[in-house]
């Protein structure tokens, strides 16, 4: 994709780079089930906060297990996938800088 995107604009400078997905390199394995799971699990904590408009990802990480104590617990690259997802369709927006998740 980059050399087709240098080749038409015709120079040999690498592309900008496009924004990297919590995920990259990751296959899909979270269930529409679990994503559902997470999805309600993000719509909970964000409205208990009360008007909160971001959540620490590590609260995230500490509290997505703990809500209901899951048969199925999510790991780390479970949530990652859930939060990319989530991103992928305009729900939340993760700030790598400040690792703040962000209800849109």
């Amino acid at each position: 994709k980059q050399w087709y995107q240098r080749r038409v604009r015709g120079t040999d400078q690498p592309a900008a780079a496009e924004p990297a997905s919590v995920t990259d390199g990751v296959r899909e394995k979270v269930s529409e089930e679990k994503l559902n799971a997470f999805r309600a699990f993000i719509h909970e904590i964000f409205s208990d906060g009360h008007n909160i408009d971001q959540v620490p990802l590590d609260r995230i990480f500490e509290e997505v297990n703990q809500s209901g104590s899951r048969p199925d617990p999510f790991d780390e690259e479970e949530v990652h996938e859930c939060i990319d997802r989530m991103m992928q369709d305009n729900q939340i927006y993760l700030d790598m800088g400040t690792r703040a998740v962000f209800l849109i």
